[in-house]
């Protein structure tokens, strides 16, 4: 038998099938178009698709896991607020005639490796945060739903490279036990979740 050691962001012991989950991040190669505004239209379309999701998430999150599970989602919807992270993704699209969907790509990329070159580990965290909006957003352009965990069959452990909040936030509604990533700390959204959730994480 294998034994593997890390770190407990949420205590308990759990057992269970594994249910192994890839890495999701999906490479959008560069296309350029001739009707720019379309793009900006569509991303305008996504990005307020995805506000909504926040929102109804976060209200969700209230009712279900507590306030400090909440405060995730609302920070989420502060980023998508903030014209540092949208402006430059419209000026990338007009200004290089390239798809919504790489923008997103390339001005989240952006993001997520100044975060994850931080030396406050508090801000390192965040690096999940960063590729899960990136996830939602990239959907509503594509119009693909969340049908990774959808294969879970009975009570499972997940194991995975990394989970968003959001992915962790979804284990309420499924039979997970618990759950183990090769990324993350104490202090990551996903733990929150995962304490919120009352279910062992490693």
């Amino acid at each position: 038998m294998q034994v593997f050691r890390g770190i407990p962001v949420s205590h308990g012991i759990a057992i269970g099938r594994a249910f192994v989950l890839d890495d999701v991040r999906q490479h959008i190669p560069r296309r350029t178009v001739s009707d720019t505004q379309s793009e900006v239209g569509r991303l305008e379309s996504a990005l307020d698709a995805s506000r909504a999701d926040l929102d109804r998430m976060r209200l969700q999150a209230e009712d279900e896991l507590g306030s400090e599970a909440a405060k995730i989602f609302a920070f989420h919807q502060g980023m998508l607020a903030d014209p540092s992270l949208t402006s430059p993704i419209r000026k990338r699209i007009e200004e290089e005639s390239v798809t919504a969907e790489y923008a997103v790509q390339e001005q989240f990329r952006i993001v997520a490796d100044r975060f994850g070159s931080m030396t406050d580990s508090a801000f390192r965290t965040k690096v999940d945060d960063v590729w899960d909006l990136h996830h939602r957003v990239l959907r509503h352009l594509i119009g693909e739903h969340d049908s990774l965990l959808d294969g879970m069959d009975g009570d499972v452990i997940v194991l995975a490279p990394d989970l968003t909040p959001s992915q962790t936030a979804s284990f309420r509604n499924r039979s997970v036990l618990g759950f183990g990533t090769d990324m993350g700390g104490r202090t990551s959204h996903t733990a929150i979740f995962a304490r919120a959730l009352g279910i062992p994480a490693v």
